[in-house]
């Protein structure tokens, strides 16, 4: 069976089995930030299931569709028939992109420059891209480190992920992203046939290196193999989230009290609403000394989603959703707003002006305590928002890197001017 099989199923089972009952429409954390107003929930279920049964256009199945911030949510045991909300919103965004009702997702995937390594080589030297961008090769050992394709935008979260995994004396096999995908940048925007093929490739890849272990940073890549890959495959290798290996292995660091003082976690919504994660970072935030966390009034299974995923085509909505969890952040008291997902990281850290705290990822934290910090280069540029700036420090890397000016200076305005 391929992922693509599991697509073509759903859509049979939604068309066989959707009683239009409107719970996943109504557990849904997004709609109310959309213009669906106060439409009945089963008139909003009822437009989905017409527009699969009958192809055509419908309002309020777009908004569900196109809205959805891919938080998993609706995925977790929702659907009393046991259906997946979340793949019939990719197959409805599919079908209008493909017929021209709705514009697809600007990727630049196939791209030599694409976004993500120009941005990666402008943060790094050399040395450090040809790290997170190099295969082990075929090789066995015990742990396979896979970080995903997006977090190349935050370089230095993998390399510290690295030094960790290093000073742990870990046995470890490295598979860079960008060059392999889990499918959900392609799955994410229709593109059901693309995304099963990276999903594939993926699979394929980590076969060769035979681990007893995957250990992934990004918590999407993780709740995909725990949702899609693990409903239709048998995978022979345990899959663990990077702050659950991390809280498992954290004994193996000297750890000292230079990343205390008062945090609040921010934990990915789709690692608690699946149970994939639901307290790893929480964990290692946990035993880093001097670390006090001070919740939020939504955290852990019932915990808010960042909102980013509804930027590509809801962003009114995304904003909304953001700043309600930067003022449930602010309501703490705490120091520093503490993420685990890249993405999350991004979305706040561009607009936390004003709130009275900071942004990190709970990865500079365990490496502070660790005694193998690194700068947060994208933070500072984030928070610089001025490309001509940007540019000036980040020139020598730039050099090295060899991509054009040109494309350099798309890039910087492109992610950190906002």
């Amino acid at each position: 069976m391929t992922l693509l099989d599991l697509y073509t199923e759903e859509k049979k089972r939604f068309l066989e089995n959707c009683t239009q009952c409107g719970l996943c429409a109504k557990g849904c954390p997004i709609l109310p930030y959309t213009d669906t107003g106060k439409i009945p929930f089963k008139d909003i279920q009822k437009s989905v299931f017409d527009f699969m049964r009958t192809g055509q256009p419908q309002p309020l199945a777009y908004t569900k569709a196109f809205a959805c911030m891919e938080c998993f949510k609706c995925t977790a045991g929702m659907c009393p028939e046991g259906l997946n909300p979340m793949r019939v919103n990719e197959t409805i965004k599919g079908e209008y992109i493909r017929k021209g009702w709705a514009e697809g997702m600007v990727n630049d995937a196939g791209r030599t420059d694409r976004t993500h390594r120009v941005c990666a080589a402008i943060q790094t030297t050399r040395d450090e891209y040809h790290r997170i961008t190099t295969e082990s090769g075929s090789q066995e050992s015990r742990y396979l480190f896979f970080p995903g394709c997006n977090v190349y935008l935050q370089p230095e979260k993998i390399l510290l992920a690295l030094d960790l995994l290093d000073v742990m004396g870990c046995d470890y096999a490295y598979l860079p992203g960008l060059s392999h995908c889990c499918g959900n940048e392609r799955l994410f925007a229709g593109e059901i046939e693309k995304g099963s093929q990276q999903t594939e490739g993926l699979m394929e890849t980590i076969s060769r290196y035979t681990p007893e272990t995957v250990v992934l940073w990004c918590p999407t890549c993780h709740c995909r193999f725990e949702t899609d890959l693990a409903s239709g495959f048998q995978l022979p290798y345990k899959v663990l989230s990077f702050p659950q290996f991390l809280a498992e292995n954290l004994d193996r660091l000297s750890l000292t009290d230079a990343a205390a003082g008062r945090v609040t976690l921010h934990e990915p919504c789709k690692s608690a609403y699946t149970g994939a994660d639901p307290d790893g970072a929480r964990r290692v935030l946990n035993r880093l000394p001097g670390i006090t966390i001070k919740e939020m009034p939504h955290h852990g299974e019932d915990t808010l989603c960042c909102g980013s995923g509804a930027i590509a085509w809801f962003s009114e909505s995304c904003v909304r959703f953001r700043n309600t969890r930067l003022e449930e952040a602010a309501v703490t008291g705490a120091d520093r707003l503490v993420t685990v997902c890249h993405y999350c990281n991004q979305t706040f850290a561009a607009e936390v002006s004003g709130y009275g705290f900071s942004v990190t990822n709970y990865i500079h934290l365990a490496a502070q305590a660790a005694g193998i910090p690194r700068e947060d280069r994208f933070g500072k540029y984030i928070r610089w928002n001025d490309p001509q700036r940007i540019l000036l420090d980040t020139r020598g890397c730039a050099a090295e890197s060899l991509f054009p000016k040109r494309r350099i200076s798309e890039v910087v305005q492109s992610v950190f001017i906002h």
